[in-house]
């Protein structure tokens, strides 16, 4: 039930995460195999996810889906969407109202709120987002829930 320190490390060296690199290392991170026992103290399991990634691979676990990304769909973003699509991945845009949508279903700062996502990545970013919004008690999956 260990996140491999390699991956982590690797993590924090690429430029993906540019200035979250070094916030990591006070985040509370556990593995993919964890949540179950974290779901168990309580913790509620918050799927940040595009809508399209969950359609194809819904979880089992009780989860509240609420996407920091969305497949773009605006004309002015249809050079991007092909793009990606003849690179075989999808564009996506920022939902703007990712934390408004998340303190609708945590309305207490204070809430156990694990999050993740299919990588790790999208999920460390919104992490970073719900506790500039004040929220206090935030898990990551380390590496994301495809692990």
């Amino acid at each position: 039930g260990k996140i491999p320190t390699d991956m982590i490390e690797r993590l924090k060296r690429t430029n993906t995460l540019g200035p979250y690199r070094n916030w990591m290392d006070s985040m509370q991170i556990i593995a993919p195999d964890q949540v179950s026992s974290k779901l168990s103290e309580g913790y509620k399991l918050l799927d940040v996810r595009p809508t399209f990634e969950v359609e194809g691979a819904p979880l089992t676990d009780p989860s509240v889906h609420i996407p920091l990304y969305e497949k773009a769909s605006s004309d002015e973003t249809k050079v991007q969407q092909f793009l990606a699509w003849a690179q075989g991945q999808t564009f996506t845009v920022k939902n703007e109202k990712f934390v408004d949508k998340v303190k609708e279903m945590f309305p207490n700062e204070e809430d156990k709120i694990l999050v993740g996502c299919q990588g790790g990545v999208r999920s460390i970013l919104a992490m970073k987002e719900l506790e500039n919004a004040g929220y206090k008690d935030l898990v990551w999956i380390g590496g994301g829930m495809s692990v």
